[in-house]
């Protein structure tokens, strides 16, 4: 594999993304996750009838009327477990809250106000945030003429009426949210973007990865296995180049997913977790692959990483949790990447890099790393540039020939070579007769562009056609 530059430094600030941000929050089960995946027009938001579902801030972006904000999905703020990972969903819930330029606060309208709702309502008053009131579960005017006074007890003076399940008023609260967050006319930057996925096993670090990244805890991380259960769309800036930072749950073998929970809610929300981060790296541009630096490879880290080439993605190879390694010298990572090597054989063309997403350690290069791998990932080379290595490969061609004048027939013939497309480069191989070019020449054209020109961390594909 490639050793990307792993000199020893730490994470440097990036710069955050000028989008205005409108947070959801809630008690649990008032269908914040179901309004999150209204607005965004995706399913990135696991939806369960199971309190707490929803762990991380979930973010995503949204266009109206022109206008582009950040969507932020949150867990229940009313769980009193005093267990530490509930105490960080609603940290991380309180931290999104305060960072809004609008806050919407849903509470279920068939339900009714529980004093839960009371008691956010006082702390969401506190907060000084521009607030809108939304009363969710609203799917009919009958439902509407039912609703009990109480609900405009709880002082907001804009309420608005909405079902995130058929998605009724949620125009309506939009142009409420509009009229805070300004009416300039912003085209949507959601396709310039460079879509980079995180992608693992469970608990080999991608969220702390991905808060390093950010420098802020956006995603919760805890030792217990499967922390991370939505797929997580981040946008962020850094220097001029812009991404969407992608965060996933861990990916375990398909034989295993769900069974281990003893409540079938439990084991649905993983197989949905799994299959949204799969969908992840199909949407990706570039996959970081995340492995442990003191465990070894893996049968499941290889299927990983089988289906991210497979599907022709930027691939780079992130090597967490190198404080762990003791005793390192200068010949530690060159062993290491011997290693990989052996046990990742079909990615020679992979950039690999060493970090501590707890200490920062090389952090911020893995976006340097992302940046030079999406520029290969978008190459495209012109006739001229890649006549020297058609011309080489065809002066070094040998076919065989029929061993009697009487039966020999024409041989297949290398007429030329271009490229057709990019993300990944693919190339056609023009030749007389396609059936006859042997299985080496596609793999000496794609050597002799690699040694040419920086194709590191992405796929080449060879096409043979007449």
């Amino acid at each position: 594999m490639k050793q990307a530059n792993n000199n020893e430094t730490s994470a440097q600030t990036g710069q955050t993304p000028a989008l205005p941000r409108v947070v959801i929050v809630g008690r649990m089960n008032v269908g914040k996750s179901t309004l999150f995946n209204r607005l965004t027009g995706s399913k990135n938001a696991i939806t369960s009838s199971l309190p707490g579902t929803t762990r991380d801030i979930h973010t995503g972006l949204v266009t109206w009327q022109g206008r582009d904000f950040e969507l932020v999905d949150t867990g229940g703020l009313d769980v009193e477990d005093d267990e530490q990972l509930e105490e960080r969903v609603i940290a991380a819930a309180r931290r999104a809250m305060a960072t809004a330029d609008v806050v919407l606060f849903v509470i279920d309208g068939q339900a009714g106000v529980l004093p839960q709702d009371r008691v956010l309502a006082r702390e969401i008053h506190n907060s000084k945030k521009p607030v809108l009131l939304l009363v969710n579960k609203i799917d009919s005017a009958k439902k509407e003429s039912e609703l009990p006074a109480e609900m405009h007890q709880l002082n907001f003076e804009r309420v608005f009426l909405i079902s995130a399940g058929n998605g009724r008023g949620t125009g309506d609260m939009l142009d409420g949210v509009y009229e805070y967050i300004g009416q300039q006319v912003q085209i949507s930057d959601r396709e310039q973007r460079t879509k980079v996925a995180i992608i693992g096993r469970p608990n080999v670090g991608k969220s702390s990865l991905l808060n390093s990244l950010l420098g802020d805890e956006r995603v919760i991380v805890a030792d217990k296995a499967h922390t991370t259960r939505d797929t997580n769309d981040i946008p962020y800036d850094y220097g001029d180049k812009k991404f969407l930072l992608i965060d996933t749950a861990g990916i375990r073998r398909k034989a295993n997913v769900g069974e281990r929970w003893s409540d079938k809610r439990l084991g649905q929300i993983e197989k949905e977790s799994v299959r949204a981060a799969i969908q992840a790296i199909e949407r990706a541009d570039v996959v970081l692959l995340v492995i442990e630096a003191q465990e070894r490879v893996t049968a499941q880290d290889k299927r990983i990483a089988l289906l991210a080439d497979e599907l022709g993605k930027g691939l780079i190879l992130v090597v967490n949790k190198w404080d762990l390694i003791e005793e390192k010298s200068a010949q530690t990572i060159t062993e290491f990447t011997h290693y990989f090597d052996v046990a990742f054989p079909f990615l020679r063309w992979v950039p690999m890099i060493f970090i501590s997403a707890k200490d920062g350690l090389r952090v911020k290069k893995v976006l340097d790393v992302v940046n030079q791998v999406t520029e290969n990932y978008n190459r495209m080379l012109t006739l001229a540039e890649l006549e020297p290595i058609f011309e080489s490969v065809r002066r070094n061609y040998k076919p065989r020939q029929s061993a009697t004048r009487k039966y020999r027939k024409p041989v297949a013939g290398l007429k030329r070579l271009k490229q057709v497309g990019n993300c990944p480069p693919w190339f056609y191989l023009k030749t007389n007769k396609p059936k006859d070019i042997p299985a080496a020449i596609p793999k000496i054209i794609e050597r002799e562009l690699r040694d040419h020109f920086d194709f590191d961390g992405v796929k080449i594909v060879i096409e043979i056609g007449k």
